[in-house]
């Protein structure tokens, strides 16, 4: 049995961005590199139409199902599943999976409480303590001192 956990809309982003990643490396770019070499070798020497990117995928694909055909032996990598689990053994897996989420949270919470304290502590303007209540004006202006900018 193979399991595939996507959490959330962030695991749904990853999963399409490394959907998007794999297609662009494994189809787009042998597909250029085919219309690349199309373009280079034989429409300047042998007079062929130009082909467009769509045409260099076509062409790319037609290549490895011709590969895949005539080597007849079939892929160098083959997918095989593992050794399946029976229901206790997934409930096991599955409860410890959640116990582990619960565990990692608990940390995550932790974590930020100990941040929150740690950046309490260094804070010297917080209400109760003696900077807070000093005054950053040290001397009141008096009534006889005259204050005047006129000449």
């Amino acid at each position: 049995m193979k399991v595939i956990r996507i959490d959330g809309i962030r695991g749904l982003l990853s999963a399409i961005f490394i959907g998007c990643g794999l297609f662009a490396g494994f189809v787009i770019s042998p597909g250029y590199l085919a219309m690349h070499l199309w373009n280079k070798y034989l429409v300047s020497g042998y007079m062929f139409p130009q082909l467009s990117l769509f045409q260099g995928v076509l062409l790319w694909g037609i290549v490895f199902i011709s590969y895949v055909i005539l080597t007849k032996g079939g892929f160098a990598i083959s997918f095989h599943n593992g050794s399946s689990y029976n229901d206790e053994e997934m409930e096991s897996i599955i409860r410890a999976a959640k116990v582990n989420s619960k565990l990692r949270m608990m940390n995550n919470i932790i974590s930020k409480a100990d941040k929150f304290e740690s950046s309490k502590e260094r804070n010297p303007f917080e209400l109760g303590t003696k900077n807070s209540q000093e005054s950053y004006a040290d001397n009141d202006i008096e009534s006889d001192d005259k204050i005047s900018n006129v000449k």
